[in-house]
């Protein structure tokens, strides 16, 4: 006899409640609640979240610098309650505010908690390692959740005081024993992606931070949802195993129909886009909330004395960017380091010479702290050659290397330094392009330096490894944007003077990139 079940599945909403990106206020086909709008539940389908719903944007923002201003419901927990949500596992952001915030969120949700991996040692956060849903058909769905271990890397070590994230692909063959031998059909969901290319098994990352295709390779769970690198991959078969994976913030949902038949599982997928029309509720109930937010997007924060236009990322990462020399300056202010590095979002970014917060969290849409690093140059070569494995060289015209933009897009790990002078050699091979360092315009023979940086690089991630080695000195628990802020409330004018980013071509064949960056508030 058949039975039927069907899952919907979102990920990584990142905060995204509304149909709005928070560029502007026009209205989006995107946001959770067009998602859940979408839902038709019955006594024979779940509702399924992969993580990363607490942080990103600007809503999740206000909601943690302000909490005086939201309403005692945490309205993130409150849409999911509304959409009926079965079960939901933590993503790595949903860390970034500590325990007592995660133990708040999991204990307003109905549904219940999953992270096989999260050893919860005080029991607020009320996390299962994994549930038995028995559908109304009689069906029975062992379900788990772990996310990526690189939450021990990434996050601030006083957030996992009270937590222990252990190995995640330990946790997900653990789990699959127990399940197997309680359910008709068993599913992982994932914080976490894919480290190998799905089309052709090449191998794209070994750091352990996703370890999706080992878990497809290795473990015979039915369907795996996985998360974290947003990225659409529509759903598909491998060694047996059917998996998926969303776009970020509410753009897309997933919606999975599994048939089993004589013990035989089969399942098929369709990724479907958030437009729609959202309900009254709780739409209308978190409207206030909502219009608080656009109205503190639009407060005016300070003023430059000219705009910063938009730039190609080529563009930027060849001429240098006054965006990125602005965040520097910010940085060095707050950290009395010697030189710093910042990456930029993935998307066009500029800045009007009226600053709003808008502006603001559009151009640095990170939650990151900052910490000081000592390096010294054979350290800092190291991190500047892995900035020069962003260039390609394609039929003599400069362009950005495929290791940034597969399998997803990363800008980001592209960083602009200020406070050093570098030169690099594009004519020769990746791990020799940096030619020369200069810091104050002499060569660093043999002295350390403080390097400033996000508490995500100085992790390593990204490819610069090299830091994972290297002494810190001090630690900024103050998150980026709001450093900014303090910033321009100092420097109600700012002057951003941009110097480097020359390219010297010396034949057809030979490519010099000389960078330095420097930026003053008055």
């Amino acid at each position: 006899m058949e039975k039927q079940a069907k899952i919907y599945y979102t990920s990584d909403v990142h905060g995204y409640l509304f149909p709005t990106s928070y560029g502007d206020r026009e209205e989006r086909p995107m946001g959770l609640l067009n998602c859940i709008s979408n839902f038709k539940k019955d006594g024979n389908t779940l509702v399924f979240d992969g993580g990363d719903s607490l942080q990103g944007a600007p809503l999740a923002t206000y909601m943690a610098s302000r909490k005086e201003a939201v309403p005692d419901m945490d309205p993130i927990a409150k849409v999911y309650n509304a959409a009926g949500y079965d079960a939901v596992v933590p993503g790595n952001h949903d860390f970034n505010f500590g325990y007592n915030r995660l133990a708040e969120y999991f204990q307003a949700l109905q549904g219940v908690c999953l992270c096989a991996n999260a050893r919860d040692l005080e029991g607020k956060a009320r996390i299962s390692r994994s549930h038995i849903f028995v559908l109304e058909n009689g069906l029975r769905l062992g379900v788990t959740g772990i996310v990526t271990d690189y939450v021990n890397v990434w996050e601030q070590p006083e957030h996992l005081e009270k937590i222990r994230i252990t190995d995640a692909f330990e946790a997900a063959s653990e789990e699959l024993l127990q399940l197997k031998s309680q359910a008709d059909v068993t599913v992982c969901i994932y914080h976490g992606g894919y480290e190998c290319d799905l089309d052709n098994g090449a191998v794209l990352s070994t750091t352990g931070e996703n370890v999706g295709c080992r878990i497809l390779r290795e473990l015979d769970y039915d369907i795996l949802l996985t998360a974290h690198q947003h990225m659409s991959v529509p759903g598909k078969e491998l060694f047996g195993t059917h998996t998926l994976q969303l776009a970020p913030n509410a753009l897309q949902y997933a919606c999975v129909d599994i048939k089993v038949e004589d013990g035989r599982v089969s399942v098929k997928s369709a990724i479907c886009p958030a437009g729609g029309v959202h309900g009254k509720e709780p739409y209308e109930s978190l409207l206030p909330l909502e219009e608080a937010v656009q109205e503190w997007l639009d407060v005016d924060i300070g003023r430059l004395i000219e705009p910063v236009p938009e730039k190609n990322k080529v563009e930027m990462a060849l001429n240098g960017s006054a965006i990125a020399d602005f965040f520097n300056q910010v940085q060095l202010e707050y950290s009395g380091a010697d030189i710093s590095c910042v990456g930029l979002g993935n998307s066009p970014i500029s800045l009007p010479d009226h600053v709003t917060m808008r502006d603001l969290v559009r151009v640095y849409p990170f939650s990151n702290t900052l910490v000081v690093l000592e390096v010294n140059e054979k350290s800092l070569k190291k991190a500047l050659e892995r900035c020069a494995e962003y260039f390609a060289l394609r039929d003599g015209e400069i362009t950005i290397s495929d290791a940034f933009l597969k399998p997803k897009v990363e800008h980001y790990n592209y960083d602009y330094f200020s406070g050093i002078t570098y030169e690099m050699d594009l004519k020769e091979p990746v791990g020799n392009r940096v030619k020369r360092i200069l810091y104050q315009g002499e060569p660093l023979a043999g002295r350390t330096l403080s390097l400033c940086m996000s508490d995500y690089r100085a992790s390593g991630t990204g490819g610069y490894e090299v830091y994972k080695e290297c002494r810190v000195l001090k630690r900024i628990g103050k998150e980026v944007p709001q450093l900014a802020l303090d910033y321009f409330r100092k420097h109600p004018v700012v002057k951003i003077e941009k110097h480097g980013g020359i390219i010297t071509v010396s034949n057809r064949n030979a490519f010099c990139i000389t960078s330095g960056y420097e930026s003053h508030g008055y």
